[in-house]
């Protein structure tokens, strides 16, 4: 298969100069070879995630490994098929975009790279607006000469060829007509009709023909007064204050420990206090044994003057800026956050 094929060297830390090339619209052949570098060195793309920005007449469109770009195995290069949907005819600008880390989170935008993309004068509108394009021509020919053979066939049978938006009438009795609806059933008029014994309805009651349940009025299911014998809170309802959520409510519930502590599910969404003059660690146990939901979050509290150091079991992770786990002073809080089975964060003020 032949293909149309540019090569371009790009630098994250530099601009350098490339031959420029031209693409024309439409084609669906056209090969990108790029060796990408950083400041002069082949750039390791193992573990990375590329995506290329296009900007052209026709708006902004993106191509990622998903669409277009694979890897190769030289270091440093990959290949882009350029998809003739990313972009429109004129100059076209181009961002390499290269994301990095285990998250992908690190985002580094190459040197801006630019071509040109002619338009094609081959189209389809092109070919429908010759009128002088002999096979067109020529089966527009044929058709209609076909439906006009139809037609006349038609007329002389005396026969429709269809008709449409026919209303069917369960009233009409002429078979002849379209609106007559064929294999009607029979709608049952007694209960003979469909087996079943003659019965009154007030047969179906008891002796007397009435009720045999009394019906109660919806006050008397209250209690005295008519009020709801349930409170908000025997329903996991909201309590309101002077229209303000209740204060009880709406706290951070606190678990206080004297002693270091190893947190578990209970923990979720609570504020752990640890109140010691010596030194003490809260410690993030596996998932395994310890099975936090998902999105789990907690706070810790230093309350006494003893220093306080966050922990984590073997196998598990705990992130913090600068891997600082030791919260700054007394009274500090800091918040724990679940980002993984057994990968956390931990953000606030901290120490080494």
């Amino acid at each position: 298969m032949q293909t149309k094929d540019y090569s371009i060297t790009l630098d994250m830390m530099r601009t350098l100069p490339f031959r420029p090339f031209e693409v024309v619209e439409g084609d669906t052949g056209s090969i990108l070879h790029v060796t990408l570098l950083n400041n002069g060195d082949t750039m390791n793309l193992s573990d990375c995630a590329i995506q290329i920005a296009f900007a052209s007449s026709s708006g902004f469109a993106m191509q990622d490994e998903t669409s277009g770009i694979v890897k190769t195995a030289a270091t440093g290069t990959f290949d882009v098929t350029l998809l003739p949907a990313a972009y429109g005819a004129g100059n076209v600008s181009a961002d390499v975009q290269v994301y990095s880390g285990a998250h992908s989170e690190t985002l580094v935008t190459s040197t801006r790279f630019d071509f040109r993309c002619r338009k094609s004068l081959i189209s389809g509108d092109i070919i429908r607006a010759n009128a002088a394009y002999p096979p067109l021509v020529e089966a527009a020919r044929i058709a209609n000469e076909a439906a006009d053979y139809a037609l006349a066939a038609a007329a002389r049978i005396g026969t429709d060829l269809g008709e449409l938006n026919v209303q069917a009438d369960w009233n009409e009795a002429d078979a002849g007509q379209d609106a007559f609806i064929r294999n009607k059933p029979a709608i049952p008029t007694s209960p003979a009709d469909v087996g079943a014994s003659p019965a009154s309805h007030a047969s179906q009651h008891e002796q007397g023909g009435s009720d045999p349940v009394t019906p109660v009025m919806h006050a008397t299911r209250h209690a005295s007064g008519g009020a709801d014998a349930l409170l908000p809170g025997d329903i996991g309802a909201a309590r309101l204050i002077g229209g303000v959520l209740d204060a009880e409510q709406s706290a951070v519930p606190i678990n206080s420990q004297a002693n270091s502590y190893t947190a578990t599910t209970a923990d979720n969404g609570k504020d752990i206090w640890l109140n010691s003059a010596s030194a003490t660690t809260l410690t993030i146990p596996l998932q395994a044994s310890a099975g936090f939901p998902a999105k789990t979050f907690l706070f810790v509290s230093r309350m006494g003057t003893g220093a306080l150091t966050l922990a984590a079991e073997a196998g598990v992770t705990l992130r913090s800026a600068g891997g600082r786990l030791k919260l700054a002073e007394q009274y500090t809080t800091v918040l724990l956050r679940k980002l993984s089975d057994n990968e956390w964060l931990a953000t606030g003020n901290l120490s080494v």
